[in-house]
């Protein structure tokens, strides 16, 4: 038998509803690839682990039943909101479901029984276990199982699973002493969860067709790159996508308000400055008003909050899903990265709508921060870098000038988009541009701190220079680039400077739109796609490791939606208008697994078992 398994999280960047249904497909499908007929049934579980690391909590259940779904729904027996241990949060419910069907059965139990009545007998018995226990005391798990019955050499239609944790609410944001409980958006089109979860199951060949249609629409943009370039796009929009939530507050009359919508980005922290910043060429080319909504917690938070800090803060909080503000961040030695971030993110979310109303709103803010730039920007100091914080931060940092150089000239632009008048920040940005390239001035490139002229930087910020078209630096500056980069990729990446063999893809994908030569950027490239099939790493996509080794070797620095800086080449020309390749509306397939049984007596394969779930063939 041929099975193959495929994950599907749907990405729609142009419809918040689906975009914010905190579920998953799963679906299957078995073929017969000897000629022969087969008997095959299909079974699926989850456990309560689903729901926390600590797997001594207590848990409940139940499973309903009707015409038109069954659902398993779990979840912790003592809950807080907003709590969350280890980037994990720990409240919520849990879900599993499935339409009704022939063949269909259902339990909740034991897994090992669950497990093992359906390897004896390739059903469940339809019965529920109400004896509500600890996650780990005989294990309780919920599962389906499905009949395919006789199965030939054509393909059976999808057996399909819904699975997700919903929590609501889903973020607390607070701005200006003011608390607010979020929900995430789908809530606003749907009273229930068993609703929303039977409209998805239902939406399951719309899904496919849209996700499809996302993957085409990218693989031809990207593949006008390269082929190993579309396979890294590919690969990043899934990771990039599943960061963030799209919410919706609740209005004084107690419903929720679906014109109040901002969009909130976890794992690290809650919407950290660096991670958007990194992030924000995905966005740009799937929906900049997914990015806008990004930026308005933060700016309403500097724009209400009591602390006058003159910068930008690095984020709004440290536990993702409390935004309660940037507490210990804004003791951090990052303001000039945070408020470059900002200001670039800002210029080039303006570059690709054309609408600037995000800046005459906060005019008194922006202006704040330019002023700020002005005075900090061509002397860094000590000021850090967040990858300083990993690799070891030089004092005057020259890539975190270059950022605060181009930041400061995308505001002179934006106030030009205005109609007003940037010249004394567009000046001073010129200025300090020729200063920069004579004190950053090294062997080889240009130095990773002032007057360290034996070091050199990957200076890959100087990629927003390009991107914005803010015209600070000459060609002479990029092709010295394009000779550092060209002698200097490793096997799995280019090192972010001479001080360390750590590279970040994101940055790296930075680094090849910053170079003219083609050949170096494919070699960069296809380092990043090197690493990815090294198979070093049983780790979600790394935003940082080592570019000789090939392995990750900082904890943690693993699934964070910086990586979609690789969508920096699809951006860095898009003006005002939509890229022929952009997916305006869709979503991304998850990755196949095919599974070869070849079968003459009863046989019961785990396509896959982890701790907190299993997915089962049994072949007669």
């Amino acid at each position: 038998m041929d099975v193959k398994v495929t994950f599907i999280n749907s990405i729609e960047p142009s419809d918040f509803t689906r975009l914010s249904l905190p579920f998953i497909y799963v679906s299957v499908t078995a073929t017969s690839n000897d000629g022969a007929r087969h008997s095959v049934q299909i079974y699926s579980d989850l456990s309560g682990e689903w729901l926390s690391a600590d797997s001594g909590k207590p848990m409940t259940w139940s499973t309903t039943k009707s015409n038109s779904l069954i659902l398993h729904t779990f979840s912790l027996a003592a809950q807080t909101q907003f709590q969350a241990t280890d980037n994990r949060v720990e409240y919520g419910l849990g879900y599993h479901a499935m339409i009704p069907s022939d063949g269909v059965t259902y339990q909740s139990g034991q897994d090992t029984v669950l497990r093992g009545g359906f390897r004896t007998g390739g059903a469940l018995n339809n019965t529920a276990d109400t004896n509500f226990r600890d996650i780990e005391q005989q294990w309780p798990c919920f599962a389906f199982a499905k009949n395919l019955g006789n199965i030939t050499d054509s393909s059976t239609a999808p057996v399909v699973f819904a699975v997700g944790l919903s929590r609501d609410p889903a973020i607390s944001y607070t701005a200006g002493g003011t608390q607010q409980s979020r929900s995430l958006f789908y809530r606003t089109q749907f009273s229930t969860d068993s609703d929303a979860i039977s409209f998805f199951l239902n939406d399951y060949e719309l899904a496919v067709s849209s996700a499809n249609n996302f993957d085409s629409k990218l693989s031809t943009a990207a593949s006008q790159i390269s082929g190993t370039y579309s396979d890294l796009a590919g690969l990043a929009a899934r990771q990039v996508a599943s960061h963030i939530e799209v919410t919706v507050s609740t209005g004084s009359d107690g419903k929720l308000n679906a014109s109040d919508v901002m969009v909130f980005m976890g794992n690290d922290g809650v919407n950290r400055m660096e991670e958007i910043y990194a992030s924000a060429p995905f966005w740009i080319y799937i929906n900049p008003d997914i990015l806008r909504l990004m930026l308005l917690p933060n700016i309403r938070w500097q724009q209400l909050s009591s602390t006058n800090t003159g910068y930008v803060a690095d984020d709004l909080g440290d536990t993702y899903p409390q935004a309660s503000g940037p507490g210990s961040s804004l003791l951090r030695p990052k303001a000039l990265e945070s408020t470059s971030n900002m200001m670039i993110t800002t210029a080039a979310l303006i570059k690709a709508t054309g609408n600037a109303a995000i800046v005459s709103e906060n005019a008194n803010l922006y202006k704040t921060w330019a002023d700020y730039l002005k005075s900090n920007t061509l002397i860094p100091g000590q000021q850090t870098t967040s990858d300083g914080v990993m690799v070891g931060a030089p004092s005057n940092d020259t890539n975190l000038a270059l950022k605060g150089i181009i930041a400061l000239k995308a505001y002179a632009d934006i106030l030009s988009t205005l109609g007003q008048d940037g010249s004394a920040y567009s000046d001073t940005a010129r200025s300090y541009a020729s200063q920069w390239q004579s004190m950053a001035e090294a062997n080889a490139g240009f130095a990773a701190s002032y007057g360290d002229s034996g070091s050199w930087s990957s200076c890959y910020n100087l990629f927003a220079d390009k991107w914005l078209k803010t015209g600070l630096f000459p060609e002479s500056v990029y092709s010295k680039m394009s000779e550092l980069y060209a002698s200097n990729i490793n096997k799995f990446g280019l090192p972010l400077g001479s001080r360390t063999t750590l590279t970040s893809p994101h940055w790296m994908i930075f680094a090849a739109g910053v170079t003219s030569d083609i050949t170096t950027r494919d070699s960069i490239i296809k380092a990043a796609q090197d690493y990815i099939q090294n198979g070093k790493d049983d780790l979600p996509w790394p935003s940082i490791y080592d570019s000789i080794g090939g392995n990750a070797t900082v904890a943690g620095v693993y699934n964070r939606p910086a990586i979609g800086g690789v969508y920096a080449l699809l951006v860095q020309d898009l003006g005002t208008t939509v890229s022929t390749g952009n997916p305006n509306s869709g979503g991304s397939n998850g990755s196949n697994s095919r599974v070869i049984v070849q079968s003459t007596n009863l046989i019961v394969i785990y396509i896959f078992s982890f701790i907190s779930s299993a997915l089962l063939l049994h072949v007669a």
